[in-house]
């Protein structure tokens, strides 16, 4: 069947002659449209080629680039706008200044008194079902980003976008996008990456352009179409003015008042016969702004990125024009233009009020409406850039050579040894030998891991045994360890004596030559060596080595094994229920490295031309924490006094080019362990030290927390949050561990909780709620927080462990309403478990028990189910009263968390909903000034 499509033009828009020089072939027309009785500017006026499809569209203030090929510059010009006449003219071959005549008011016959513009715009949501296609459906689109800091362009992109949007009845979040083929040109960040690519990589504006589409989002709260907010903007009914064979209505709107909560004024073109939005034009009011500007810059995380970036971004002024185009009886998006000036700040670096303009373009090229699925793959991030999304640099013979390009639908194929058990592709036998604890592991338990490794870095190769000792807990004469298959096994021995052994995946099955009697202290030795498998990132959680070189040109390497587990360069008892007591870590490499491991450095002894390093571990440490990193380190040191008397050793690595940076940046360490402190307790290895590594690669390795690259940044002023998080784990994940991986959310949510703690002991709490706020767009829901158990499952897309997580434990601090309790809670759990590794329901017990309430159902919800619950309600306005009805939705049995609502500015009031309805009446309040507490509970809110 062929493909039912609409086909409208696609638009080249070339705005800056600075940017796009013109080729001998094409021929460059500037211009302006103004409207020709005022001189005003016509702002997304659309200039197209009578006869050809090529075409822009002028920006914010009516100016154009136009680019037109010399073949066709005997074709007209057709000039454009919905309220004004229809002008052609001949293609000029100089600047050109535009002037159109106003659309005629059409009044034969009608009384304009008597036409209610209120009444006209309930006509018009009502008839929404009717004129717009409710249905899922796929568009084509040209897509346009273009921001310029006072005279310096910072960002100029386009593409070619394949566009999924959603069905009427679902949320606009739903909308997929995928990138066909981009350009962009390259800008220079003047040593400053951190502070322009903030103000140049706007979270993705093609997906907030779609969620401007009015028809799809009456009710969005301070919208003109959203009835209750009708009591705060003025209608007024203009006139009719001829569009092309269609009469159109013209209704402004605006704020009543000025104290009115109107965000924005403007104009609706409707369809005179179906009601139907055909254009909108609007602009922000002096509130509209004040609202952007208070509730987080639109989504750009904005307090927190200020502090950390000590630079600010304030909208002065927005404008947007949505228009819709007919197609078999039903009207679609047709395209969108939005004009943003905004003023920026940074005393730092001699800023102002230095204007900030973006403008951003979106023209739908084509409408497909035939058994429309959402996209499987390949869809572009909701929150990235668009700009980080195109990978190719500006070609000057991309748009004059294709209009657009249909979807690619290649598949990459995947390297058929590589095994990811998970959910979607099931589990297997290796799967369950490492996962889960059979007799031949819960048998014995592990106190002590004496490893010594030889490491060859230019054979990528090492060589070593590790003795481990073991406290017998029931007899046995067969035992599991783990190492990868990869690695060979040399010798294993016991009582000095070589034993046998088999192998299955990567379980070592050991044959001892009697029974092992319990309460008895044993020890096996194993021999090995191997090239460790690299690390990938594009593999879940794929572990392994990471071979790098500094910007120098120097060997940098790091051992990351989290989720694929610490076997994979060294024998053990792989599982996280079971620690060993204490550790010694020997590493041997060539003598003109550095070699950093976990807990304390007890010695370095040459060894011919190799330099062998000796670590004490004095603490438990779960396996996945051991690790070596080998490179050319500069070394400082520093004391952190603690209560006036106890000193904790601070140890720090770095590239000796980033030494002096370090120095200063880390002076706020001992802050940062302070306020961890204050909610956590002490810190939890005092005789180990406390150690910052700067690293190929984050991770938090105990006693020796890896940073990654983060010093590399020339703009970086303080500590960044990927340092807060790592050092963090050193409570949660290293002094408290997970049974079993499929718990992890214990070291995630906690560490990545505790981000916003440090955010609101140094910027405050409405700081650090808006930081958390912002890793909602982060959460995908596409399966449960909690993995599978006993299968080792934590080769998935695991970030809801992190975002999803922490705002879980950011509910239940606000449902409880009692910070208090809250941190003391946090407090007693380290207290409790403090060297231990615990299951999920032991934990959430011991809250339920300090807390003296049922948690069970919440987190159940939050952890066992994709679903985020839903906070119906319903409000009836009664005189001065308002009648509140409300439930929750979508939830498990049993939950029943109390919310906060806003009744005022200034007030607010616990709400207690349970599945069941409830209904209240609240004194003295409009309806328009309730609103549920999004901000601080991770949930959805639905007003019936």
């Amino acid at each position: 069947m062929l493909k039912r499509t609409i086909r409208l033009f696609v638009i080249c828009l070339f705005l800056s002659c600075k940017i796009l020089s013109a080729q001998e072939n094409y021929e460059t027309i500037i211009g302006k449209v103004k409207e020709a009785a005022s001189s005003s500017p016509i702002p997304y006026a659309t200039i197209q080629l009578k006869d050809h499809s090529l075409g822009t569209a002028c920006n914010g203030t009516g100016e154009f680039i136009l680019k037109i090929p010399q073949a066709l510059l005997t074709d007209s010009l057709i000039i454009s706008s919905v309220g004004y006449k229809t002008q052609t003219i001949s293609i000029p071959h100089t600047s050109v200044i535009i002037e159109l005549q106003a659309a005629p008011i059409l009044l034969e016959g009608i009384t304009v008194k008597t036409i209610d513009a209120l009444d006209i715009i309930k006509e018009v949501i009502v008839r929404i079902p009717d004129n717009y296609d409710t249905a899922a459906n796929k568009a084509t689109a040209f897509y346009r980003e273009f921001i310029k800091l006072q005279s310096d362009t910072i960002n100029y992109n386009e593409s070619v976008l394949d566009i999924y949007k959603s069905p009427y009845y679902q949320s606009v979040k739903a909308n997929q996008i995928k990138l066909i083929k981009g350009r962009r040109l390259e800008f220079d960040q003047h040593g400053d990456p951190r502070f322009y690519g903030w103000i140049s990589n706007i979270m993705n504006t093609a997906y907030s352009s779609l969620m401007e589409d009015i028809q799809r989002t009456p009710n969005y709260p301070y919208s003109f179409l959203n009835k209750d907010y009708f009591q705060d903007y003025k209608y007024s009914y203009e006139g009719m003015i001829e569009e092309g064979n269609i009469n159109l209505f013209v209704i402004s709107f605006g704020p009543k008042t000025p104290k009115s909560k109107a965000t924005v004024s403007g104009k609706l073109y409707l369809d005179a016969t179906s009601y139907a939005i055909v254009k909108c034009e609007w602009k922000a009011t002096p509130f509209g702004i004040w609202y952007v500007n208070k509730h987080g810059r639109g989504g750009m995380g904005y307090k927190v990125t200020t502090f950390l970036i000590k630079a600010s971004m304030d909208f002065v002024g927005i404008q947007t024009v949505i228009d819709y185009k007919q197609y078999r009886g039903k009207w679609y998006l047709g395209g969108i233009q939005r004009h943003w000036n905004i003023d920026i700040n940074s005393p730092k670096r001699g800023f102002k009020n230095a204007p900030w303009v973006g403008l951003f373009t979106m023209q739908i090229t084509d409408i497909n409406t035939d058994s429309v699925k959402p996209f499987r793959d390949s869809v572009i991030n909701h929150f990235s850039s668009v700009n980080s999304q195109i990978r190719n640099i500006y070609d000057t013979s991309f748009w004059e050579h294709h209009n657009f390009q249909l979807p690619e639908n290649t598949v990459k194929s995947r390297d058929s040894l590589v095994h990811l058990g998970n959910r979607q592709q099931g589990f297997n036998r290796g799967d369950t030998l490492r996962g889960m604890l059979t007799d031949l592991r819960t048998c014995y338990d592990v106190s002590y891991y004496n490893l010594d490794v030889d490491i060859d870095p230019d054979k990528r190769y090492l060589k070593g045994s590790n003795t481990m000792t073991f406290k017998v807990l029931q007899p046995f004469t067969r035992m599991q360890v783990d190492l990868y298959s990869n690695m060979k096994i040399n010798q294993i021995r016991f009582h000095g004596v070589p034993v046998k052994y088999t192998r299955e995946y990567d379980a070592v099955f050991i044959e001892l030559p009697a029974t092992l009697k319990p309460g008895n202290t044993e020890a096996v030795e194993i021999d090995y060596e191997g090239s460790p498998q690299l690390a990938r990132f594009d593999l879940p959680m794929w572990g392994g080595m990471l071979w790098d070189t500094t910007s120098t040109g120097k060997l940098w390497a790091q051992m990351v094994c989290q989720g694929s587990g610490a076997s994979v360069w060294w024998p053990n008892k792989d599982h996280q229920s079971d620690e060993p007591d204490s550790m010694r870590i020997c590493i041997t490499i060539p003598n003109t490295y550095t070699e950093i491991s976990n807990g304390r450095l007890v010695s370095k002894t040459p060894v011919g031309n190799q330099m062998r390093y000796e670590w004490k571990v004095s603490y438990p440490i779960n396996n996945y924490n051991v690790s070596f990193i080998i490179g050319s380190y500069a070394n400082f040191r520093d004391i952190y006094i603690r209560n006036g008397v106890d000193t904790l050793m601070l140890d720090y690595y770095v590239l000796p080019e980033h030494l002096e940076k370090a120095k200063t940046l880390f002076t706020e360490v001992k802050q940062m362990l302070k306020i961890y402190e204050k909610y956590f307790g002490p810190y939890p290895f005092p005789k180990d030290g406390f150690r910052l590594i700067e690293s190929p690669y984050p991770m938090e390795h105990q006693s020796g927390v890896c940073i990654g690259k983060v010093l590399a940044d020339t703009s970086l002023e303080m500590l960044p949050p990927i340092v807060w998080h790592e050092s963090a784990h050193e409570w949660w994940g290293n002094a408290i561990t997970s049974k079993d991986i499929a718990d992890m959310w214990i070291h995630e949510a906690f560490a990545t909780y505790a981000e916003s703690l440090m955010m609101e002991e140094m910027v405050g709490t409405e700081s650090a709620a808006e930081y958390l706020n912002a890793q909602r767009t982060s959460i995908i829901n596409k399966e449960p927080v909690t993995g599978v158990y006993n299968v080792n499952h934590i080769h998935y897309d695991i970030g809801d462990m992190y975002s999803k997580g922490s705002l879980m434990l950011h509910t239940i601090r606000n449902s409880l309403n009692n910070d208090s309790s809250w941190f003391a809670l946090l407090k007693n759990i380290q207290t409790y478990f403090r060297y231990q590794t615990i299951s999920a329901d032991t934990l959430i017990s011991f809250i339920c028990k300090e807390l003296k309430a049922d948690y069970r159902p919440v987190f159940e919800q939050y952890l066992h189910q994709t679903a985020i619950p839903v906070f119906s309600y319903h409000l009836k306005q009664l005189g001065n009263d308002l009648q509140v009805s409300y439930q929750w939705k979508d939830v498990v049995a049993g939950f029943a968390m109390p919310v906060w609502a806003s009744i005022s500015e200034d007030e607010k009031q616990m709400l207690y909903p349970t599945a069941e309805l409830k209904t209240i009446v609240i004194k003295n309040i409009r309806a328009s000034d309730f609103k549920v507490d999004e901000a601080n509970f991770l949930i959805n809110v639905k007003q019936l």
